[in-house]
């Protein structure tokens, strides 16, 4: 799979362009490898979690304590998965299997540009080169699109009515928040 084609792939599906298939491959092979791309994109978040936790400790003027890897990878991958799961529920719902693999390749690899975005900006402030306030800004931001990306493409894809595509969008979303707010309140 080509990264950069999956970037532009996400943007024409976001923007309701029929040819939007010619940049994923849509088989088996191309769903497993937008799984990996999920898997690739956890060390971004643990960067983003790393410089959190450096502002924390600043805050605070406590000591800094390294976040735990394993089970932050875990809360992580549970997070990226939550979608996949309330998606399934949905499309049996709707009857809509046969758009089911389109709808969460093009999401994983949506998330996955986005997060390196996020992922990114959060590197340059562990540098210095931007301020905290402007990547959690950021992130706020990105947080965001994943809703405004899971709502356009419940619209665009599958295709649902937008108020189907909203309750959604929200559903995915409101799944997600509670996994990491269940998960992170257990590593605190």
């Amino acid at each position: 799979m080509n990264i950069i084609a999956a970037l532009f792939g996400c943007m024409k599906a976001l923007a309701g362009r029929p040819d939007w298939t010619d940049h994923f491959d849509l088989s088996r092979k191309g769903l497993q490898q937008s799984f990996i791309a999920l898997l690739l994109i956890i060390p971004a978040f643990y960067v983003i979690a790393h410089a959190v936790q450096l502002q924390r400790a600043a805050m605070f003027e406590i000591e800094l304590s390294a976040v735990p890897l394993a089970p932050f990878a875990i809360i992580v991958l549970l997070y990226l998965l939550c979608f996949s799961a309330v998606a399934y529920i949905f499309a049996m719902i709707f009857d809509k299997q046969d758009r089911f693999r389109p709808w969460v390749i093009a999401r994983h690899w949506s998330v996955f540009w986005l997060v390196l975005i996020v992922a990114g900006i959060f590197g340059l402030n562990l540098i210095g080169a931007v301020p905290f306030a402007a990547a959690n800004y950021i992130a706020l931001l990105g947080f965001l699109c994943i809703l405004l990306i899971d709502i356009r493409l419940a619209q665009t894809l599958i295709p649902f009515p937008i108020g189907a595509a909203i309750l959604i969008g929200c559903c995915i979303n409101a799944m997600g928040l509670v996994v990491i707010l269940l998960g992170f309140q257990q590593m605190i």
